[in-house]
Protein backbone atom coordinates (compact mmCIF):
# COMPACT_ATOMS: atom_id res chain seq x y z
CA UNK A 1 0.00 0.00 0.00
CA UNK A 2 2.70 2.60 0.83
CA UNK A 3 4.92 1.68 -2.19
CA UNK A 4 1.27 2.27 -4.02
CA UNK A 5 0.83 5.30 -2.38
CA UNK A 6 4.20 6.60 -3.22
CA UNK A 7 4.47 6.22 -6.87
CA UNK A 8 0.48 7.80 -7.41
CA UNK A 9 2.30 11.05 -5.01
CA UNK A 10 5.19 11.12 -7.09
CA UNK A 11 3.12 10.91 -10.38
CA UNK A 12 1.18 13.69 -8.95
CA UNK A 13 3.89 15.80 -8.34
CA UNK A 14 5.51 15.92 -11.54
CA UNK A 15 4.66 18.51 -13.78
CA UNK A 16 4.19 18.11 -17.23
CA UNK A 17 4.17 20.82 -19.27
CA UNK A 18 1.36 20.88 -22.03
CA UNK A 19 2.09 20.63 -25.45
CA UNK A 20 -0.32 23.95 -26.35
CA UNK A 21 1.64 25.51 -23.49
CA UNK A 22 4.63 24.74 -25.05
CA UNK A 23 3.47 26.51 -28.59
CA UNK A 24 2.23 29.43 -26.63
CA UNK A 25 5.56 29.66 -25.72
CA UNK A 26 7.20 29.80 -28.43
CA UNK A 27 4.78 31.98 -29.91
CA UNK A 28 5.44 34.61 -27.36
CA UNK A 29 9.16 34.60 -27.82
CA UNK A 30 8.87 34.61 -31.62
CA UNK A 31 7.05 37.77 -31.35
CA UNK A 32 8.72 39.11 -28.91
CA UNK A 33 11.82 38.62 -30.97
CA UNK A 34 10.65 40.00 -34.44
CA UNK A 35 9.70 43.33 -32.43
CA UNK A 36 13.17 43.52 -30.98
CA UNK A 37 14.63 43.03 -34.19
CA UNK A 38 12.61 45.44 -35.95
CA UNK A 39 12.77 48.16 -33.51
CA UNK A 40 16.61 47.28 -32.76
CA UNK A 41 17.91 46.16 -35.84
CA UNK A 42 16.00 47.04 -39.23
CA UNK A 43 16.02 50.73 -38.07
CA UNK A 44 15.45 53.44 -40.51
CA UNK A 45 19.61 54.42 -40.30
CA UNK A 46 20.02 50.49 -41.32
CA UNK A 47 17.75 51.14 -44.31
CA UNK A 48 19.67 54.19 -45.13
CA UNK A 49 23.32 52.11 -44.81
CA UNK A 50 21.82 49.04 -46.57
CA UNK A 51 19.90 50.83 -49.20
CA UNK A 52 21.49 54.71 -49.72
CA UNK A 53 23.92 53.87 -52.99
CA UNK A 54 20.47 52.03 -54.87
CA UNK A 55 17.67 54.56 -53.57
CA UNK A 56 16.50 58.05 -52.96
CA UNK A 57 16.06 59.16 -49.79
CA UNK A 58 12.50 59.11 -50.56
CA UNK A 59 12.75 56.03 -51.57
CA UNK A 60 14.07 54.81 -48.91
CA UNK A 61 11.27 56.46 -46.59
CA UNK A 62 8.91 54.62 -48.31
CA UNK A 63 10.41 51.71 -48.42
CA UNK A 64 10.87 51.89 -45.06
CA UNK A 65 6.88 52.54 -43.84
CA UNK A 66 5.68 49.82 -46.09
CA UNK A 67 8.20 47.24 -44.14
CA UNK A 68 6.92 48.69 -41.11
CA UNK A 69 2.84 48.16 -42.28
CA UNK A 70 3.78 44.58 -43.15
CA UNK A 71 5.46 44.04 -39.90
CA UNK A 72 2.07 44.75 -38.28
CA UNK A 73 0.34 41.43 -40.26
CA UNK A 74 3.15 39.37 -39.63
CA UNK A 75 2.65 39.91 -36.01
CA UNK A 76 -0.75 38.36 -36.83
CA UNK A 77 0.34 35.65 -38.94
CA UNK A 78 3.26 34.67 -36.56
CA UNK A 79 1.12 31.67 -34.58
CA UNK A 80 -0.21 29.99 -37.83
CA UNK A 81 3.04 29.91 -39.64
CA UNK A 82 4.94 28.45 -36.58
CA UNK A 83 1.98 25.94 -36.45
CA UNK A 84 2.39 25.38 -39.72
CA UNK A 85 5.98 24.73 -39.82
CA UNK A 86 5.75 22.36 -36.71
CA UNK A 87 2.81 20.49 -38.42
CA UNK A 88 4.55 19.99 -41.62
CA UNK A 89 7.61 18.75 -40.31
CA UNK A 90 5.62 16.34 -38.01
CA UNK A 91 3.59 15.10 -40.90
CA UNK A 92 6.99 14.06 -42.74
CA UNK A 93 8.49 12.42 -39.50
CA UNK A 94 5.06 10.77 -39.39
CA UNK A 95 4.69 9.90 -42.77
CA UNK A 96 7.25 6.83 -42.44
CA UNK A 97 5.52 5.37 -39.50
CA UNK A 98 2.09 5.38 -41.65
CA UNK A 99 3.83 3.24 -44.98
CA UNK A 100 5.11 0.87 -41.91
CA UNK A 101 1.58 0.50 -40.67
CA UNK A 102 2.62 1.75 -37.37
CA UNK A 103 0.14 3.64 -35.14
CA UNK A 104 1.68 6.44 -33.78
CA UNK A 105 -0.63 9.40 -32.74
CA UNK A 106 0.13 12.42 -34.79
CA UNK A 107 -0.27 14.94 -31.62
CA UNK A 108 2.83 12.66 -29.96
CA UNK A 109 4.90 13.42 -33.28
CA UNK A 110 3.35 17.19 -33.14
CA UNK A 111 4.68 17.79 -29.05
CA UNK A 112 8.44 16.45 -30.18
CA UNK A 113 8.48 18.79 -33.60
CA UNK A 114 7.42 21.67 -31.09
CA UNK A 115 9.98 21.00 -28.28
CA UNK A 116 12.60 20.72 -30.42
CA UNK A 117 11.69 23.98 -32.04
CA UNK A 118 12.95 25.31 -29.35
CA UNK A 119 16.46 24.74 -30.25
CA UNK A 120 15.74 27.13 -33.79
CA UNK A 121 14.12 29.57 -31.95
CA UNK A 122 17.27 29.44 -30.12
CA UNK A 123 19.80 30.21 -32.90
CA UNK A 124 17.06 33.35 -34.23
CA UNK A 125 18.29 34.50 -30.84
CA UNK A 126 21.77 34.20 -31.07
CA UNK A 127 21.69 35.82 -34.40
CA UNK A 128 19.63 38.76 -32.98
CA UNK A 129 22.33 39.48 -30.30
CA UNK A 130 24.84 38.79 -32.73
CA UNK A 131 23.18 41.80 -34.90
CA UNK A 132 22.40 43.64 -31.71
CA UNK A 133 25.82 44.54 -30.81
CA UNK A 134 27.34 45.23 -33.89
CA UNK A 135 27.76 48.84 -35.03
CA UNK A 136 25.00 49.87 -37.37
CA UNK A 137 27.80 51.01 -40.21
CA UNK A 138 28.58 47.58 -40.11
CA UNK A 139 25.19 45.82 -40.91
CA UNK A 140 24.92 45.05 -43.93
CA UNK A 141 23.21 42.34 -46.56
CA UNK A 142 25.80 39.73 -45.53
CA UNK A 143 25.73 39.85 -42.02
CA UNK A 144 21.92 39.84 -42.08
CA UNK A 145 21.88 36.33 -43.24
CA UNK A 146 24.29 35.37 -40.69
CA UNK A 147 24.32 31.69 -39.54
CA UNK A 148 25.19 31.25 -35.67
CA UNK A 149 27.62 28.10 -35.65
CA UNK A 150 27.51 27.36 -39.37
CA UNK A 151 29.48 26.18 -41.92
CA UNK A 152 28.89 29.17 -44.19
CA UNK A 153 31.33 31.06 -40.99
CA UNK A 154 33.97 29.53 -43.12
CA UNK A 155 33.63 29.91 -46.25
CA UNK A 156 33.53 32.87 -48.91
CA UNK A 157 30.29 34.20 -49.81
CA UNK A 158 31.44 35.15 -53.22
CA UNK A 159 32.15 31.76 -53.83
CA UNK A 160 28.78 30.39 -53.99
CA UNK A 161 25.44 31.48 -55.61
CA UNK A 162 22.81 32.31 -53.23
CA UNK A 163 20.75 29.11 -53.15
CA UNK A 164 24.01 26.72 -52.55
CA UNK A 165 25.04 29.56 -49.93
CA UNK A 166 21.86 29.07 -48.12
CA UNK A 167 21.87 25.39 -48.03
CA UNK A 168 25.11 25.50 -46.75
CA UNK A 169 24.44 27.83 -43.83
CA UNK A 170 21.61 25.43 -42.67
CA UNK A 171 24.99 23.02 -42.01
CA UNK A 172 25.38 24.28 -38.42
CA UNK A 173 25.79 22.99 -34.77
CA UNK A 174 21.54 24.10 -34.12
CA UNK A 175 20.52 21.96 -36.75
CA UNK A 176 22.63 19.09 -35.44
CA UNK A 177 20.80 19.85 -32.00
CA UNK A 178 17.46 19.71 -33.62
CA UNK A 179 17.89 16.64 -35.14
CA UNK A 180 19.21 14.88 -31.81
CA UNK A 181 15.88 15.94 -30.16
CA UNK A 182 14.10 14.82 -32.70
CA UNK A 183 15.62 11.33 -32.54
CA UNK A 184 15.45 11.26 -28.90
CA UNK A 185 11.85 11.90 -28.80
CA UNK A 186 11.09 9.24 -31.53
CA UNK A 187 12.75 6.76 -29.70
CA UNK A 188 11.07 7.49 -26.36
CA UNK A 189 7.89 6.21 -28.71
CA UNK A 190 9.53 2.93 -28.55
CA UNK A 191 8.09 2.40 -32.46
CA UNK A 192 11.03 1.38 -34.07
CA UNK A 193 14.41 0.89 -33.77
CA UNK A 194 17.18 3.62 -33.10
CA UNK A 195 18.19 3.18 -36.49
CA UNK A 196 15.57 3.84 -38.06
CA UNK A 197 14.70 7.05 -35.85
CA UNK A 198 17.88 8.23 -37.05
CA UNK A 199 16.96 7.60 -40.70
CA UNK A 200 13.75 9.44 -40.31
CA UNK A 201 14.91 12.41 -38.92
CA UNK A 202 17.98 12.82 -41.37
CA UNK A 203 15.69 11.78 -44.10
CA UNK A 204 13.56 14.58 -43.06
CA UNK A 205 16.04 17.16 -42.78
CA UNK A 206 17.34 16.53 -45.94
CA UNK A 207 13.87 17.34 -47.60
CA UNK A 208 13.36 19.97 -45.94
CA UNK A 209 16.73 21.72 -47.03
CA UNK A 210 15.94 20.17 -50.91
CA UNK A 211 12.49 22.12 -50.87
CA UNK A 212 14.37 24.96 -49.47
CA UNK A 213 17.29 24.97 -52.07
CA UNK A 214 14.58 24.52 -54.76
CA UNK A 215 12.55 27.33 -53.29
CA UNK A 216 15.55 29.60 -53.29
CA UNK A 217 16.37 28.82 -56.71
CA UNK A 218 12.98 29.47 -58.09
CA UNK A 219 12.92 32.76 -56.46
CA UNK A 220 16.26 33.49 -57.63
CA UNK A 221 15.57 32.76 -61.23
CA UNK A 222 12.30 34.99 -60.99
CA UNK A 223 14.22 38.25 -59.31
Amino acid sequence: MSNTTAITAEESNKITVKTWQLFLIITVLSLLLSFAFQKSIMTREVFYNLYGSQMEEYRIDDYFSMMQKFQIWGYVATPLIIWLRIAFVAFLIQLPFMLKYIETPFKDIFRIVTIAYFVLLSADFVRFFYLYFKPTEQITLNSLTFAPLALTNLLNKSDYSDAVFSFLSKINLFELAWGIVVYKGLTKLKKLENIDCALIVFGVWVAIEALTFGLTLFIGNLS
